[in-house]
């Protein structure tokens, strides 16, 4: 699901009826549960691309440093890889690499969908504190 999706899904559930305070609390469990399921599917995908990024950020370093198995070179149709890196410039050359790029990029986008859900979720489980508030000021504004 996009960013996007997200935040469609969000303002048609973040509609507050306030005629209709009962509405609101009966649909605190079917929110809650609406984007828990958002956030387990979206933590599932950022668990599986940071499994890949990490899979392929090792096969680089060894790849940089000169230690990666022929075969496994070959497989992946890297170059033969003429000059070895030290092992404490190989950060510099893994953060700019073109083949992890895309995964950093991907990760840090997954992350921002996991935040988001993780505020919307806040903010459902603080709804009961937004009723309360609300007749608390119904009844001060009519004089009970």
């Amino acid at each position: 699901m996009t960013l996007e999706a997200l935040h469609t899904a969000w303002a048609t559930d973040q509609e507050f009826p306030l005629d209709r305070p009962d509405k609101i609390v009966r649909d605190v469990p079917l929110l809650h549960a609406k984007w828990w399921q958002y956030y387990t599917h979206e933590r599932q995908r950022y668990l599986a691309i940071k499994q890949e990024y990490d899979e392929l950020r090792r096969a680089k370093f060894e790849w940089y440093i000169g230690r990666l198995d022929e075969a496994e070179r070959e497989r992946r149709g890297w170059p033969h890889q003429h000059l070895r890196i030290v092992r404490q410039d190989a950060d510099t050359y893994l953060n700019s690499d073109t083949d992890l790029l895309p995964y950093i990029g991907k990760l840090e986008y997954q992350e921002l969908k996991l935040k988001f859900i993780e505020d919307v979720i806040k903010h459902i489980n603080g709804r009961g504190y937004l009723i309360r508030s609300y007749i608390d000021y119904l009844k001060f504004s009519q004089g009970s």
